[in-house]
């Protein structure tokens, strides 16, 4: 480790630029990784929500409606409907509207509708579902999610995009950055170099010293990086929780395995930490390894 702090000290200036360079490319790469993390937890949200809510006349029998739900579920379109009795709905009714006992007193479970609540296997079976409802009998008022889940799904392919080419844009510039810079340091140890290989020096010996410092630097900026962007994150978590209200969680599914997102776990934060060490590891060392392999030989 004294090493380390022996050649930062005798290159300041580019030790700084090393360390900036990186600093910023992690902390917007970090800040990219909230984003989409917290979009797909929107859209995974969403879309586990009742995609299509239809209500039925007060009127309209059990049997009415559980042929219509028969008929659904036989569509191939629907993954489930939940039927939600006026009871259900008066029971609905009454958590929701707890701390408001004027509210209570005025409804009874007579007037509430039953209704239906729907889960396409698809978003674009929501259209002709509801469609399909609006043409049966009995039916009061469909409501379904379409342009929401489209608006989310929509967003979260620009965002994947623009991430793609955010990525690409700053890796090659990181990268360019940093070989400049530890040219500039191979130089200052030109002579230094050529008489280690005089003295029979393997090239990974030579290489070594400046892999340590590459590794350094991408893990304290990655360390820094993710201390400062937590600050941030915990600083606004107010303005989330007033946005996000009504949302008691978000999460991601991975196939193998549910991620948590909203509100921030210990495990969400250590793989946020992991990518941003990982990331900013990587871009140092590959930077390191193409510049000492043209200029160490």
């Amino acid at each position: 480790m004294s090493d380390i702090f022996t050649a930062i000290k005798r290159t300041p200036y580019q030790s700084f630029a090393t360390f900036f360079t990186l600093f910023l490319t992690l902390f917007l790469s970090l800040a990219v990784f909230f984003i989409l993390t917290f979009l797909y937890g929107m859209l995974g949200y969403v879309e586990s929500r009742p995609q299509v809510t239809v209500y039925f006349q007060t009127q309209t029998s059990e049997s009415d409606i559980q042929k219509i739900k028969d008929d659904l579920l036989t569509s191939g379109k629907v993954v489930s409907a939940k039927y939600v009795s006026k009871n259900e709905a008066f029971t609905i009714y009454q958590k929701m509207n707890k701390d408001n006992p004027l509210l209570l007193e005025m409804v009874s479970p007579d007037i509430l509708p039953p209704s239906l609540e729907i889960f396409a296997k698809k978003p674009t079976f929501l259209p002709e579902i509801a469609e399909f409802l609006k043409k049966q009998q009995g039916i009061d008022e469909v409501n379904f999610q379409k342009n929401i889940i489209d608006k989310l799904l929509s967003l979260t392919a620009i965002v994947r995009r623009a991430s793609i080419i955010f990525f690409g844009y700053f890796i090659v510039t990181t990268v360019i950055i940093l070989i400049s810079i530890t040219h500039f340091k191979i130089a200052l140890k030109k002579d230094e170099i050529e008489l280690m290989r005089l003295l029979g020096a393997s090239k990974f010996y030579i290489k070594k010293p400046f892999l340590k410092e590459a590794i350094f630097f991408g893990l304290t900026s990655s360390a820094i990086v993710f201390s400062i962007f937590m600050g941030v994150f915990y600083l606004s978590r107010y303005y989330l929780q007033a946005y996000l209200s009504g949302v008691a969680n978000l999460s991601i599914d991975l196939g193998f395995y549910t991620l948590s997102i909203w509100p921030v776990t210990l495990e969400f934060a250590g793989i946020a930490f992991a990518f941003t060490a990982f990331f900013g590891i990587a871009i140092s060392t590959v930077s390191t390894l193409l510049a000492t392999q043209k200029y160490i030989k």
